[in-house]
């Protein structure tokens, strides 16, 4: 972001503690939109549940996404995992209405594309490290992997003594 003094990613117009309180009420708002949204549709799909006939429940998905969000919304830093999927969110409705345009000629619904993309940027826009919102990918030499904690713990190094004579025969007489 270029300020008026034309530095580069320095200060900007909003300081950072107005960033973090609008990060944290778009998250409360988008949560509690899709967990209105998903009660909702609960009525909507009770006469044809296809959802339910392939095995998940649409309006269930809806309401974890729109909890985690909220919960996520009081330490986004430590919730980035949620931060990211509200992103997806707004990017996901926009190709669910295209698709459902263009190939089953379905009317498109700005309502629900304008609410996903309008808090998807809102949430990037705001976030205090936006850099940490897109994972490093790894590189042909796997730098990015040795980055990485290894996924099985070293096995323990057990050392045994070695029994003396003395151990021997407290053993015989534990045994007797």
């Amino acid at each position: 972001m270029v300020t008026a003094a034309g530095r580069g990613e320095g200060a900007s117009i909003l300081s950072r503690a107005m960033r973090r309180l609008l990060l944290t009420v778009g998250m409360l708002l988008m949560g509690m939109a899709l967990v209105g949204g998903a009660a909702v549709s609960l009525v909507g799909t009770s006469l044809l549940p296809l959802d339910q006939e392939v095995g998940t429940h649409a309006s269930a998905a809806g309401a974890v996404l729109g909890i985690g969000l909220m919960a996520a919304a009081f330490n986004p830093s430590a919730n980035i995992g949620w931060v990211r999927a509200g992103i997806l969110y707004g990017f996901v409705v926009l190709a669910f209405e295209a698709g459902s345009y263009y190939l089953w000629r379905a009317p498109f619904h700005i309502g629900p594309v304008f609410f996903g993309l309008a808090f998807s940027l809102l949430l990037i826009a705001t976030y205090p490290e936006r850099r940490q919102l897109v994972p490093p990918a790894p590189d042909r030499k796997g730098s990015a992997a040795r980055q990485m904690p290894p996924a099985v713990p070293k096995a323990a190094t057990i050392t045994v003594a070695k029994p003396t004579g003395g151990d021997i025969e407290a053993a015989k007489k534990e045994e007797d």
